[in-house]
């Protein structure tokens, strides 16, 4: 096992960072042919150090916090709450046709130009995983859903709205192909044929288009729809982010070596 501590630079400008070393988004490292361990530690370290900017006064009576425990938490002063790391759940999931041979995938106008992924959305308050996802593909695509299971969990560090998100995927069934895309939601969501699908993992579609890389569940379920039975998603994590509970550790000041966290404004 190796001690990681990571350092946050983001009081420096980029001038300043950048003898230091490249300068990467989380997107952009995930994109990459970035190693398990270095997406887990980046990962884990841009979400913490996000987090530690973000919490420095407690939400309900707005007294200063500050960082304890190493870093897994902050705390009012003096020995006041405790502040805990904050993971918003998001339903992802996987919708085929009535007759199984398409599925349903979707981008936004931020996602890199060809990107097609599943469709998502945050769990509300009170609300059941499988009810916030048959919400979200009815919300973004027009699209009604049944027969919705749960199959894997993934935390994501470079969440949409800034912070830690935990992605609750699922496959599901549309009751019929008819779509109505929302475009307050999303830009576009078609159907896909397996064969499409396939070129789409390996970034041979006629039109350039393609899907979210390996590190993402989105990916996962993805892989599943072409070739059925061949994933594991009880050995799957964010990278290696299961097997690494060392990094739980990580010292409240932030980023290896590499200033992540300055890139918040970049995700």
């Amino acid at each position: 096992e190796t001690d990681v501590f990571v350092v946050d630079l983001g009081f420096l400008n980029e001038t300043q960072v950048t003898p230091l070393g490249t300068l990467r988004s989380g997107r952009e490292l995930l994109m990459s042919k970035a190693t398990d361990a270095d997406v887990t530690v980046a990962g884990i370290a841009l979400a913490m150090a996000d987090w530690h900017q973000s919490a420095k006064f407690e939400g309900r009576t707005g007294k200063a916090t500050v960082s304890v425990e190493g870093g897994a938490k902050r705390q009012v002063e003096p020995g006041g709450a405790k502040v805990y790391p904050r993971t918003d759940p998001v339903a992802i999931g996987l919708i085929v046709s009535p007759d199984h041979q398409r599925c349903l995938l979707g981008r936004s106008h931020k996602y890199p130009a060809g990107m097609y992924t599943c469709l998502s959305g945050f769990v509300d308050i009170c609300e059941s995983v499988e009810e916030a996802f048959k919400r979200e593909a009815f919300e973004e695509a027009g699209v009604r859903i049944h027969s919705v299971s749960l199959v894997a969990s993934q935390p994501w560090p470079i969440g949409r709205a800034g912070s830690c998100e935990l992605m609750l995927a699922c496959k599901a069934v549309a009751h019929s192909e008819h779509i109505k895309v929302n475009p307050k939601e999303i830009e576009d969501a078609r159907w896909f044929t397996r064969a499409e699908v396939g070129q789409m993992l390996q970034q041979q579609h006629p039109q350039g288009l393609f899907v979210p890389p390996r590190f993402a569940i989105a990916n996962k379920l993805i892989t599943d729809f072409v070739s059925p039975g061949k994933v594991q998603y009880a050995q799957f994590g964010t990278g290696s982010l299961h097997r690494a509970p060392f990094l739980a550790t990580l010292a409240a000041g932030f980023l290896v070596g590499l200033a992540f966290a300055r890139l918040r404004s970049h995700l």
